[in-house]
């Protein structure tokens, strides 16, 4: 199989079953390098977005089993629009470097793997994927890819960046509440995530003009409406971009940015939760939480 053959399979397969479907190990060599656009995924009926709006639990909530299953399904869906979108890059940007296409890959087969996790913890608080509406924020973002950069810049900067704080914030609140099973789950996803920001910055900090540094290249790259506030969390956690070997200029830019939809964190949450004060990663949860 070539890894275009892969990438449409991902893209147009209807079932859930067939999206998981891992990156082989050997590929048959590419003969036609022609960029293919492929502007919506194959999807059957239960797995089609939806415009209804469903909001994700407060912090506060998530002490009840129902609304972590909840939760988790919001993070599954943004999974599962991750894994068919790294497919179409590859389709749509098949002259990319090597290092970069196999970084993709790699990705795909990562997603994967964090989709599984949440589909069978999701199960065990009694909610199935689907169950509620779709939302199709990455997708919606489509005309924005017209470069290789400026995919980097949305998926990998901006939205893979974002999930380094949301993966830190659930994992130490489910680990409050003493959910550890669920806090390791993030903590896995927080520590994949960090690679999948490295491997997107390859991209994006290779075509950096001399004349602009790196967040003026970020802002040149990406169009309103969507701002890098799509690149931050509701908490900011400055030390995990560190972790992923992102410009401190551009770190310390990202953390003062502010517009119209920067939101406020509820600052009694903030102070509940301890969130901010430090850094999980995987290592350090072993060693000291019990296992369930």
């Amino acid at each position: 199989m070539k890894i275009s053959q892969y990438a449409k399979h991902l893209l147009l397969a209807p079932n859930l079953e067939d999206k998981l479907m891992p990156p082989s190990r050997r590929w048959d060599e590419e003969t036609d390098f022609t960029p293919i656009r492929i502007e919506s995924p194959g999807r059957s009926s239960n797995l089609l977005f939806s415009d209804k709006k469903v909001k994700i639990p407060r912090l506060e909530h998530l002490n009840l089993i129902s609304n972590r299953g909840l939760s988790l399904h919001h993070f599954a869906n943004h999974e599962l629009m991750a894994i068919e979108l790294f497919a179409w890059a590859l389709l749509a940007f098949p002259s990319a470097p090597k290092s970069v296409r196999n970084g993709f890959l790699k990705t795909i087969e990562e997603e994967q793997t964090h989709l599984k996790l949440y589909l069978d913890r999701m199960r065990e608080f009694g909610v199935n994927f689907g169950d509620l509406p779709l939302n199709y924020i990455f997708w919606k973002q489509l005309g924005q890819f017209g470069t290789l950069e400026s995919f980097a810049a949305v998926m990998s900067v901006s939205f893979e960046g974002a999930n380094l704080d949301y993966a830190q914030v659930y994992a130490q609140v489910f680990s409050y509440f003493g959910d550890n099973v669920t806090s390791e789950i993030m903590l896995t996803i927080f520590e994949d995530e960090i690679k999948h920001v490295k491997r997107g910055l390859r991209a994006f900090e290779h075509s950096v003009p001399e004349n602009k540094n790196h967040w003026e290249h970020y802002l040149s790259l990406i169009q309103f409406p969507f701002t890098p506030r799509r690149a931050k969390g509701y908490l900011y956690l400055p030390e995990t971009r560190a972790l992923a070997g992102m410009n401190p200029e551009f770190i310390r830019s990202l953390g003062s940015y502010e517009d119209e939809y920067t939101g406020r964190v509820n600052l009694e949450s903030v102070k509940k939760f301890g969130l901010g004060e430090t850094i999980l990663r995987k290592n350090r949860l072993d060693s000291h939480l019990p296992k369930v």
